[in-house]
């Protein structure tokens, strides 16, 4: 097992570092599209998510299993992404998946992951990558026809737990995105609905092994009517609100922490809110560990109490201890987990309100 490992770590290209925790699919226009990468990156940094951007050379040549917590295929053409990732990027990706990483979806990146897919008049189309047992659908002309984009209604699920925060419905940006249509006994949780066709799903959740993924069938990395995500996309509509904060839930929940939510009512008390938190970055090294392992939080001001919590894939908590911050910005704790069997574990660092989460993988 150590030298599978060793030898996985050392085909890693320059370029792939261990502590981001997103990688953005962008093939430099191939398929992508640039404005929903742009929004989705100034999002991310918002919500203090480090990220790097990939390419099909890196997927189709690299393991990804412990490199990220998520990875992310974007708006844009899921047929190109179809051309651009071969089956050994395939596999990849199923296996991060697979292993407790995320998988997010936005529009085209929703239709890649499905088993089929239903375009316009092209029919029933098959797709690779079969993260989703069931069939995505678009466009839906009754909203707006492709290549047009417009503002519409989304019907939020009350009792899935990213909408815990949220209103009953929310204004978000349509662009060509499908409605999700299981197969018999496929396993599919919905987010939120079409309200404007039929209340047929259009953001959905679901798990694949010990992995988590996310389809948005609509746009919320796109802020209409406001330039805090870099782009002049859609600024002539109104989304009522920012869909930022519903974003901010999704991720935690894709990421598996603690849901939390960083203000419903706009951004500028969102961004106050955030601005307060007092952990500015969490770091692990070895990362895969065998039994030993260092934990670095930087703080921005010292806050107490600070709570370290260990979670196993199950969810069981098999490590809680207080730490304590100082006036000095890093603090430096080292744990023994000699007595825990190899796998996938979740770190959470807690302060007052705020949390701050990294997946592990212990190798023995």
């Amino acid at each position: 097992m150590k030298k599978i490992l060793l030898f996985l770590l050392l085909s890693f290209p320059i370029g792939i570092y261990a502590d981001a925790q997103f990688a953005i699919y962008n093939d430099g226009g191939i398929g992508t599209w640039s404005e929903g990468i742009t929004a989705l990156e100034q999002f991310l940094n918002w919500k203090g998510v480090t990220f790097e951007e990939i390419d099909a050379n890196t997927i189709n040549n690299s393991e990804l299993v412990s490199r990220y917590d998520a990875l992310c295929f974007p708006g844009g053409y899921a047929y190109y992404y179809k051309l651009a990732i071969n089956d050994s990027g395939i596999a990849h990706i199923r296996r991060f998946v697979e292993s407790g990483g995320g998988y997010l979806g936005i529009c085209a990146g929703a239709y890649f992951a499905s088993d089929s897919i239903v375009w316009e008049e092209d029919g029933l189309l098959d797709y690779p990558l079969d993260l989703f047992d069931g069939v995505a659908i678009g466009a839906i002309d009754t909203i707006a026809p492709w290549d047009n984009y417009t503002m519409t209604r989304l019907n939020l699920n009350p009792s899935h737990p990213i909408n815990q925060f949220e209103p009953s419905d929310q204004t978000m940006l349509y662009y060509g995105g499908p409605y999700f249509r299981k197969h018999e006994n496929a396993q599919m949780d919905t987010v939120a609905t079409w309200d404007a066709f039929y209340d047929l799903p259009g953001i959905i959740t679901f798990n694949y092994g010990a992995g988590r993924v996310l389809f948005l069938g609509p746009h919320p990395e796109i802020e209409e009517d406001s330039d805090r995500d870099s782009t002049t996309f859609a600024d002539e509509l109104d989304d009522l609100g920012s869909d930022w904060p519903f974003l901010w839930s999704a991720i935690d929940w894709l990421l598996g922490q603690p849901i939390t939510h960083p203000g419903a009512s706009g951004f500028a008390d969102a961004s106050q809110n955030f601005n307060r938190n007092p952990i500015q970055s969490l770091q692990t090294y070895p990362n895969p560990f065998n039994g030993s392992l260092t934990i670095r939080i930087s703080i921005t001001r010292r806050t107490d109490p600070m709570q370290l919590v260990l979670f196993d894939v199950l969810g069981k908590i098999v490590l809680s201890e207080r730490v304590k911050s100082s006036s000095a910005n890093t603090i430096n704790r080292t744990i023994d987990l000699k007595n825990q069997p190899s796998g996938i574990y979740f770190l959470q660092i807690k302060a007052g309100e705020f949390s701050y989460g990294k997946k592990l993988i212990l190798v023995r």
